[in-house]
Order: C-alpha cells, then sequence, then structure tokens
C-alpha cells in the first residue's frame, strides 16, 4: 500500500505534489479511495459537486486535515478544471505523507 502511495507523489521544491484522479459528486467522501496504477496516482471520492471550485475546496480542505497541516499549505496546482489534478502540499515530506494516507482506509 505504502508504495502505491509513494507512486503517485513527487518531492516538490515547497513540498510535495500528488496526483489524483477525482471522481466528484460520490455518495461518500473518501480520500484515498483507491489507486489507479497506469495514470500512478491516487482516487479521491468527494461529495461536493464540480461547481464553483466545490470539489477542489474540498479536496484541499480534506487533504489539510488528513495531513494535519494549515489550509493554505494545500493547493491544487494542476487540472482545476479536470477529474486528473495535482496538488501540492507546502512544508511536508513525502516520507510524512505515505504515513499519513497509508493509514486511510481506501486502499487495503
Amino acid at each position: 500500500m505504502d508504495d502505491q502511495i509513494g507512486e503517485a507523489l513527487e518531492k516538490h521544491p515547497e513540498g510535495v505534489a500528488i496526483r489524483f484522479e477525482v471522481v466528484p459528486g460520490a455518495s461518500k467522501l473518501s480520500i484515498p479511495s483507491g489507486f489507479n496504477r497506469w495514470r500512478r496516482s491516487l482516487e479521491a471520492r468527494l461529495t461536493e459537486k464540480p461547481t464553483r471550485g466545490r470539489a477542489n475546496a474540498q479536496l484541499t480542505r480534506e487533504l489539510a486535515s488528513i495531513l494535519n497541516v494549515p489550509g493554505d499549505r494545500v493547493a491544487v496546482i494542476g487540472g482545476q478544471k479536470s477529474s486528473r489534478k495535482t496538488v501540492l502540499v507546502k512544508g511536508v515530506e513525502v516520507e510524512n505523507v505515505v504515513a499519513c494516507l497509508a493509514g486511510r482506509g481506501g486502499l487495503r
């Protein structure tokens, strides 16, 4: 599981970039909800609809909570209007992100 998570992460000069495949409008919130091995990205099921940035806001807010960082250190830096997103988490190390996400239920 940790290897799969690690494949979706890249070290960034400001922290860690995480690749996501997002499913907005899901009945249940789940981050991460799985792993796409072909795209090397984590899957996220969001309850918000993809209108006016609501799904992006939910993704960044929930990631900040999961990773225990302030919300202003998490931002969508690619794919703002796409289901394929890159999220930057500033001021963290890859190992810490892997440890936090590995404790979530979606990748068993």
